[in-house]
């Protein structure tokens, strides 16, 4: 046996060790079982993992040091140190258990609950059991305000309603719908109208087991509706034991209108408003203004027609200088009747952001907006464009994340996460996430625009083409395409085209064919016009780097207080 074979049995340095592993086991253990129910978040876990290794590093030298003929006799300092690594780990785990709590530098992924946490819920599409169409308004308004109701409470994922929606009269069951929306549990209900009372039953299942773990029955008058939802987002909650605050409480049990002809108007005008078409929007903007009218203390119907007006501009041939002083003064209104609505706040954010280009502000509004509805998958969104429009692309792509979780089906949300990459020069995760959207909306004409354009970054020219061409038969961008290619007389045939279009058109279609002179002749009336998409398109597009070379450029950006 070699001379430190015997040294190392006699300082009994193999019992030490392996007495410490079985022991740090135990913790690490305990650490994995721990990390759901107190939320740790997974900086503290590797914080506890470090420690666990250096442990073991300082049990080895106390080992050699103290283990000769099996006296293990320890100092004080030594003792004192091994407490100061306890202490530590100790110290992390009240610090910095619950994750951050907040700061613009963060996108709160503690306001989600993860996929597999059992705090995650969707509420599928209440059943119209009388079959009258014109309760079918009625059942889907119980559907929405329920989980408008539950996406208040910070320590629960809920499913946005647009996702939520394409399960109406679904075959699939509820551990598949569960699985494809990565939650756990899931909210069944039916509702029966017949004159002015109504029954509402509603069941929460566990999907994997496909347990009930709660369910009721309500009879009541049609008056009291509102009521009801309030009570079964408490009676969710409680359920799966998600901690709810006396304020949350009592937002969850305002009523949004005593009048339910102008809630059934909020609904037609938000179910427009998420077709994302413009004339999808001017129906929107017909339905919300019609519940204020027969309310006008309706704060979500201000809240909605913010939201429609500040979209406006992105759609269609409306200017903002035209469109955007009435988004402002809606939301300014809701904030004025409820500063405590999420979604109030959110529409004055993006009023902020896209009108007032208020970076700060916008940014102050949408944490807010964000603190009093964790869910709003909607404020999650326009947070991670205002991030994105300040170069801060890892929080802006880690923010879209959040809000994709929230409504996994959402054309628009999964679009925006794939711009946020391809603006952040991640062509190939980009084209991925452009993918797997239009495998979900092969319709969605934007999203196939914007893979047409990351191809294109990648010298992808065919593919490039060919999506580009099923976006629009004339896209701009094709002029760039057909330049790259040495195709001159297609590229200028574009170009032509273009000059009959939007100013957006025009100058994806100059600096396509390499007309820097003219391109900034039509980026100079787009700043007069203060075109909401000069945040976005020529400041962030890697087709416009050469445009931003310029000094022209930086001068106009100056001029218009964008510096």
């Amino acid at each position: 046996m070699s001379p430190l074979f015997q040294r190392l049995r006699r300082r009994r340095l193999f019992q030490w060790g392996l007495a410490y592993l079985a022991g740090a086991w135990l913790v690490f253990q305990g650490t994995e079982v721990l990390a759901e129910p107190w939320n740790l978040s997974v900086a503290v876990q590797r914080t506890i993992h470090v420690l666990l290794g250096a442990g073991f590093l300082i049990t080895v030298v106390l080992a050699w040091y103290h283990g000769e003929k099996g006296r293990q006799r320890v100092s004080g300092l030594e003792l004192l140190i091994l407490a100061g690594i306890l202490a530590i780990g100790g110290a992390a785990v009240v610090l910095f258990g619950r994750g951050p709590q907040g700061g613009a530098a963060a996108a709160r992924s503690e306001s989600v609950p993860s996929a597999l946490s059992r705090k995650s819920v969707a509420v599928l599409p209440f059943v119209n059991v009388g079959g009258d169409s014109e309760d079918e308004i009625f059942s889907d308004g119980i559907t929405f305000d329920i989980i408008n109701h539950l996406s208040k409470i910070a320590d629960l994922k809920v499913i946005s309603r647009t996702s939520i929606m394409q399960y109406k009269n679904t075959q699939l069951s509820l551990s598949e719908v569960a699985e494809e929306l990565g939650v756990a549990t899931v909210l069944e209900g039916e509702v029966q109208k017949v004159g002015d009372r109504i029954r509402i039953n509603v069941q929460l299942v566990d999907a994997q087991t496909d347990r009930h773990i709660w369910a009721e029955q309500y009879n009541r008058v049609v008056e009291d509706v509102f009521a009801v939802q309030s009570e079964v987002a408490r009676k969710i909650a409680l359920a799966l034991q998600a901690t709810m605050t006396e304020e949350v409480g009592e937002r969850i049990a305002r009523v949004p209108t005593g009048n339910l002809e102008a809630y059934n108007s909020y609904l037609l005008g938000r179910h427009w408003w998420n077709r994302r078409t413009a004339e999808g929007l001017e129906q929107a903007i017909g339905y919300f203004e019609d519940a204020i009218q027969r309310d006008s203390t309706f704060v979500l119907a201000y809240a909605g027609l913010a939201d429609t007006y500040v979209l406006l501009p992105w759609y269609g041939d409306w200017q903002s200088s035209s469109v955007y002083p009435k988004a402002l003064a809606a939301a300014r209104r809701a904030v004025e009747l409820d500063g405590g609505s999420g979604e109030a706040r959110t529409s004055l954010a993006i009023v902020r952001l896209w009108y007032e280009w208020d970076f700060r502000g916008a940014e102050a509004e949408f944490e807010r907006a964000i603190e009093l509805s964790p869910s709003y998958a909607t404020a999650h969104g326009w947070y991670a464009a205002s991030l994105t429009y300040q170069k801060r692309f890892d929080e802006a792509i880690a923010r879209s994340r959040i809000a994709l979780a929230l409504d996994p089906l959402s054309a628009i949300i999964g679009t925006n996460l794939g711009d946020n990459l391809y603006y952040a020069r991640r062509y190939d995760e980009a084209i991925e996430q452009y993918v797997g959207t239009l495998e979900l909306h092969p319709d969605f004409v934007y999203a196939r625009r914007r893979l047409g354009q990351a191809y294109l970054q990648k010298q992808m020219y065919e593919e490039a083409e060919a999506e580009l061409t099923k976006a629009s038969r004339l896209n701009a961008v094709l002029a760039g395409v057909y330049t790259a290619q040495g195709r001159r007389e297609e590229a200028h045939a574009v170009l032509e085209a273009a000059a009959e279009g939007s100013l957006e058109s025009q100058l994806y279609a100059l600096v396509g064919v390499g007309d820097i002179d003219g391109a900034f002749e039509v980026l100079g009336q787009a700043f007069e016009r203060r075109a909401v998409w000069l945040l976005e398109y020529p400041a962030l597009d890697p087709y416009f780097d050469g445009l931003r070379a310029d000094a022209r450029f930086m001068a106009l950006r100056n001029r218009y207080g964008l510096e």
